[in-house]
């Protein structure tokens, strides 16, 4: 395992297991805009603390989120060579709605739950 090294760190982990994204992604409707990246395989995924702050939510709400949903993200490697944990764009919109459904949405969660669960069905077609 890397030395945790801030969000970003500029080692590949040592078991070798890193995904490579191959295109950065800027997603914007409204007031709400995410950046996210696909990867070599189509997925399209994003930084846990871009779930976070694209709605005005706390890095630790989403970790949090994370935990009791047993969900792990991946090792993904950025252009620059970077490395960083990310998690698929779906987690994200489920994410969001629970955030909308638990009543501690906004404005921002709603309308990137919608649009982003619009986006997955119009990429997968």
């Amino acid at each position: 395992m890397t030395k945790h090294n801030g969000l970003f760190s500029k080692k590949v982990p040592k078991n070798g297991i890193c995904l490579k994204s191959i295109e950065r992604i800027k997603i914007r409707r409204k007031f709400f805009r995410v950046i996210a990246y696909k990867l070599i395989d189509g997925e399209i995924v994003i930084t846990i603390r871009q779930m976070a702050i694209s709605v005005k939510k706390t890095l630790h709400t989403a970790k949090e989120f994370m935990r009791k949903m047993k969900i792990r993200p991946i090792k993904v490697q950025m252009p620059n060579r970077s490395v960083t944990d990310m998690i698929p764009l779906s987690v994200a919109v489920v994410f969001w709605k629970y955030l909308n459904e638990s009543g501690k949405g906004n404005s921002l969660s709603r309308i990137g739950q919608e649009y982003l669960d619009e986006y997955l069905t119009d990429s997968l077609m």
